[in-house]
């Protein structure tokens, strides 16, 4: 798909407007005084507007990520940018494409957005019936959420059908990537320059362990990241957010080492949990969690409530009957939660 194709996907009414001129996008260069946002003059640390671009932030994650920090727009969590990403390219009655089970918010952005929400069921063994899904394309179809590795059934989608997805699907394509960094050799980021309908969201909340700071970060064409910075709120990502992300983003090794731990956590569930006469299946996981078939899911997350331990309950989602989700959590964590199972 080529730019000028991309340009005729986005609202019309969008390609005109205006972004709002924050006090701080204002001017360039030097700035000893600043007279010119009616903000307290006392320094707190916080009596400044943020950088509406979050230069700063995008050049950290540029530079750990080796992809150009002008192609990188932050959202209030990935939330925030399912959001913008729906508004900028759907009109009522324009149709969302997803694959459930997978993350709730696609959804919700097209119930906003008074979008179609095309729905075409994983199959049972979380894979992508490709010529179902692209039965489901026509004239309205403008997005297609993809979530690779994907929540909550944690497995990783083929790259080729990922490919292939991109390639011939007739709207924008957004790869979920909230959990590549327990995979990062599966990420589609070195290839994006190749997919101009491509976008990819990422996160701080779950490899790096920031979910309380929300940020999350889009990547995607020159064109594309215009538009979102033209949509988007000004000051959306706040100093404390900022602030903390580059003190994450400073200490990589730190990251990397509490991600292995945690894939080593979720290992050990994967061997420990078969043990149980509870469990009736493990789906295989690339991520921080699992997706556990129960015998009866009800039973057992009720008395794990019991035991002051929370799971994801996902039995009402479609090939997840009796199905909870539990995180890895620290050694201490998982042996209670195994020792809650093992009295039931």
């Amino acid at each position: 798909m080529a730019n000028k194709d991309i340009k005729n996907l986005v609202r019309p009414n969008l390609l005109t407007l205006k972004a709002y001129s924050s006090a701080r996008s204002e001017f360039k260069g030097r700035a000893d005084v600043l007279l010119d946002a009616n903000e307290s003059p006392w320094p707190t640390g916080r009596n400044r507007y943020p950088d509406p671009l979050s230069t700063e932030l995008r050049q950290a994650l540029g530079a750990f990520k080796n992809f150009n920090p002008d192609q990188i727009v932050f959202g209030n969590g990935s939330d925030e940018l399912v959001d913008q990403i729906t508004r900028i390219f759907c009109n009522a009655g324009d149709a969302v494409h997803a694959l459930p089970p997978t993350f709730g918010m696609y959804k919700v952005a097209a119930g906003i957005a008074d979008a179609e929400f095309r729905a075409t069921n994983l199959a049972p063994d979380f894979t992508i019936p490709v010529e179902e899904l692209k039965a489901s394309w026509d004239d309205r179809s403008k997005i297609l959420w993809l979530c690779s590795p994907n929540n909550p059934s944690g497995n990783a989608m083929d790259s080729a059908v990922l490919e292939d997805l991109i390639r011939t699907f007739p709207g924008i394509v957004v790869l979920d990537e909230a959990y590549i960094d327990f995979v990062p050799e599966l990420s589609f980021l070195p290839r994006l320059e190749e997919f101009p309908n491509l976008i990819i969201t990422q996160t701080l909340s779950k490899g790096w362990g920031m979910a309380g700071i929300r940020c999350g970060a889009a990547f995607a064409s020159p064109f594309i990241i215009q538009m979102l910075n033209t949509i988007k709120m000004p000051y959306n990502i706040n100093v404390l957010t900022t602030g903390v992300a580059l003190e994450a983003l400073s200490k990589p090794e730190e990251m990397k080492a509490k991600v292995s731990t945690l894939i080593e956590e979720r290992k050990r569930l994967e061997r420990e949990l078969p043990k149980l006469d509870c469990v009736e299946y493990i789906f295989p996981s690339v991520t921080n969690f699992l997706l556990i078939r129960f015998k009866d899911s009800d039973k057992v997350y009720q008395h794990l409530l019991d035991n002051a331990i929370v799971v994801r309950n996902q039995s009402y989602q479609p090939n997840a009957a009796n199905c909870l989700r539990i995180t890895a959590g620290l050694k201490e964590e998982n042996d209670r939660l195994l020792e809650a199972l093992r009295t039931l």
